[in-house]
């Protein structure tokens, strides 16, 4: 009799489970089934599973501070101001703890940045820094790093689920949502937005996810106004699939929030690539346009001088999701830029290395670290540009603290 009451109990139990678990997956918002995705970089899933059983080749006990640490690491690039201030600090970084930097740049090529990880691995230094050049590639190098015993720390844009112990980056979809929100809030409700969009290119995971959190942020903050009240995962899932809309019909409509992209211009992070896209959209959307969404602030510059060029200025006005360059600060606290956001290549550099920091002399248990440590969010206004612009006029970019890492555990309490 105490058998059976004993294997009742446990079948129930395990029903319940059950039902607990499926629950839990219904419960689940179709925005979080939909990661990883291009479009979703920076979105955390409040589900994320534990990474502590992820062998990340992370050092167990001290290391012999009479030794010199040594750091590998690959660039991407350095063809732009923004991959330059992060090597410039995380060289002067890494001097101030007495670490050797070896820099090696993949000038964007995947096979060159596996030679490059093989190199550093044949030359067994302490740690990997990875700038992904392909995401999958950057899992597979990762991993042979890893087996070799050294462990990998990614930054800039999240590799695909792999040993990495994480990726040090701003938060290119949280910046853009609240660039977003920001644009709608400058309209008020009354007003319907009709804008265009200038990404860096296409299936890039940085460029696809700000464009994504501009159009959701609008969309959230209309729904808002509005009184339809969306709930930020709805709105989310709504911006997600007009995105799609846009990518592959060049254009949405979404009468309900009263906003619509009319069109989108792929400028290449660069200033003279956002003139180029601008003109294109001046040249069919000048009469009809509000408002032009452009992915950082060297394409947004573009935009501006491709306005100043056609007497638009003004007229249309020019919001970007990052990066929070000086340049761009100025020209937000003037009002010629409506808005922007805090991504900077000198805190992304320097927290690598305050990681490494962590890790190799401060006994920072680093193993539950999500695959992305974003930054928060955080966007410029004309209203706060004094707060982040630095009396320092060599800073390239704004005043910052760089954040302290949370784990996986830290970040669902």
């Amino acid at each position: 009799m105490t058998f059976l009451k004993s294997a009742s109990l446990m079948l129930c139990t395990a029903a319940l489970a059950i039902m607990t678990s499926t629950a839990n997956a219904a419960e689940k918002h179709e925005i979080y089934k939909l990661l990883p995705n291009s479009a979703l970089s920076g979105v955390i899933d409040p589900e994320m599973a534990d990474r502590s059983d992820v062998a990340k080749a992370l050092p167990t006990t001290p290391r012999d501070a009479s030794k010199k640490l040594v750091i590998g690491w690959t660039e991407i690039t350095l063809g732009n101001p923004w991959f330059v201030s992060v090597i410039d600090t995380a060289k002067a970084k890494a001097a101030e703890y007495g670490y050797e930097l070896d820099v090696q740049v993949a000038d964007g090529d995947p096979a060159k940045t596996s030679a490059q990880i093989d190199a550093f691995i044949a030359k067994k230094v302490d740690v990997i820094v990875l700038d992904p050049t392909d995401l999958a590639a950057a899992a597979a190098d990762a991993q042979r790093a890893v087996d070799a015993g050294i462990p990998v720390i990614a930054l800039g844009t999240v590799p695909d689920d792999s040993p990495i112990v994480t990726t040090v980056l701003f938060n290119p979809y949280g910046n853009g949502f609240e660039a977003g929100r920001f644009v709608a809030q400058h309209y008020g409700a009354d007003k319907p937005i009709t804008a265009a969009a200038i990404l860096g290119t296409v299936g890039n995971s940085t460029s696809e996810s700000r464009v994504n959190g501009m159009i959701t942020g609008i969309i959230y903050e209309r729904s808002q106004q509005l009184g339809l009240n969306l709930s930020k995962e709805d709105a989310m899932l709504a911006g997600f699939n007009k995105f799609q809309e846009l990518k592959t019909g060049g254009a949405f409509d979404y009468p309900e929030v009263k906003f619509s992209v009319v069109s989108m211009g792929v400028g290449f992070w660069t200033e003279e690539g956002g003139l180029d896209a601008a003109e294109d959209i001046l040249t069919a959307h000048s009469s009809k346009l509000d408002i032009i969404l452009a992915e950082n602030d060297f394409m947004g510059m573009g935009a501006l001088r491709a306005l100043e060029n056609q007497d638009l200025k003004g007229k249309i006005q020019v919001a970007n999701a990052a990066d929070g360059f000086r340049t761009a600060l100025d020209l937000v606290k003037s009002g010629d830029m409506l808005v922007t956001g805090l991504c900077s290549g000198s805190h992304t550099g320097e927290g690598v290395i305050t990681l490494i920091n962590q890790i190799f002399d401060k006994g920072f248990d680093a193993n539950n670290l999500p695959l992305g440590s974003y930054y928060p969010s955080q966007i410029v206004t004309k209203d706060n540009a004094d707060q982040f612009i630095d009396p320092d006029t060599a800073n390239p970019f704004f005043r910052y603290t760089v954040p302290a890492f949370k784990t996986i555990g830290e970040l669902k309490s």
